[in-house]
Order: structure tokens, then sequence, then C-alpha cells
């Protein structure tokens, strides 16, 4: 393989309850983008009420100076719990911190608009699970060095209207974001094309 080549490196996130990172503005750090699922014996959690951030960050540095260049795709996970919920949209945002705590957006999708309706069974305590796919242009690409490492944020606005009225001015609070440590599922998956 040539330096100019790309490749994809894929990646999961999880919430590891026992492990924080901190570095640069990430500080006891529990949301991480790891690039295989950690063992099944391992304390995580699967499920973060969807508020309207939550950021996954890649503990370690990839290379002295990359590039990211290509087609970013993968998929995000909600659902409802406790009650039947809306969701409205959602947004990914693939970014880098520095270690100085400068945080800088470098790609996104922009607000993605669902109107999904995510029922609530209370005979079985279950809920509507819905996958969203995403694909981001990346072709002007972007450089990381040493000092910084990448993270990827997800956004989404919900509503109690079952008109989707109101999306942004309420919180999702019968809504999660899946993120749970298991490769049946891949609840949060994003392959990144990289250039060394």
């Amino acid at each position: 393989m040539t330096d100019d080549m790309r490749y994809y490196e894929t990646f999961y996130g999880i919430h590891t309850n026992h492990w924080m990172v901190n570095y640069g503005s990430f500080s006891n750090h529990h949301k991480l983008l790891v690039k295989e699922y950690i063992s099944d014996g391992c304390i995580t959690t699967a499920t973060s009420i969807a508020t309207t951030s939550y950021k996954f960050l890649y503990p370690q540095h990839i290379a002295k100076t990359y590039f990211i260049e290509g087609v970013i795709y993968g998929h995000v996970t909600f659902a409802s719990s406790g009650a039947t919920a809306y969701l409205c949209s959602y947004k990914v945002n693939v970014c880098k911190v520095h270690e100085d705590t400068t945080e800088t957006i470098l790609f996104s999708t922009g607000w993605v608009q669902v109107d999904a309706t995510l029922v609530w069974n209370s005979d079985y305590s279950v809920g509507d699970e819905h996958v969203y796919p995403f694909w981001i242009d990346a072709w002007d690409y972007a450089e990381l060095n040493e000092k910084e490492r990448i993270y990827i944020q997800v956004q989404s606005t919900c509503t109690s209207d079952d008109n989707f009225r109101n999306c942004a001015g309420s919180s999702c609070t019968n809504i999660v974001v899946y993120h749970s440590n298991d490769a049946t599922y891949e609840d949060i998956k994003i392959t990144i094309p990289l250039k060394m």
C-alpha cells in the first residue's frame, strides 16, 4: 500500500462503567469508540437517555499525521423507553479534540428529519428500536496530528407531540440512544476513510 492510498477503519460506540478517559476537554469520560467489542464480561451500560448530545471518543492516537478523506458511513440506534415517544431528527458529527481542549467539527450529516413514533409496549416492557444509517461526503479532507484524537457526536431532537410540533424545545426523556457492548447488534457503528 502506498502512502496516498486510503483505508477504512471501523469503530463502535460503547459506554464502559469502570474505564474512563481523560484527554483535552474530555474528563472522566465513559463513552468510547473501539475497533472491536470488548469482553462481554466487562461491565458496560447499554443505553443513555437521548439528551441533546453524546460524544464517543477514540482514546488512542492513530498516527503522527493523517487525513480523513472519502465517504464516512455507519448507523446509530434509538429506542423508546418507559412510554411511547417521538423522535424528530438526529445528527452525527465527526470531530477532533486537541490536547489543549479545542474541539472541532470536521464533517456532519446535518440534521436528518425522521419524525418517527417509537412505540412502548407496557405489557412486555419493551419499546420500538430504530436503526438509522448515515453517509457523509468527506472529500474536503481533514488533517489530524499527534495531539488530536477523533470522536463522534450523536445528537437528537424529540417531542411529546404525536404531530411532531415543538421538536427543538422538548427533551427526549422517553428515548434512549443504544450503545451496548454487543457485536450482534452494533448499535453505533462508523467507518472512516483514513490516509496516512
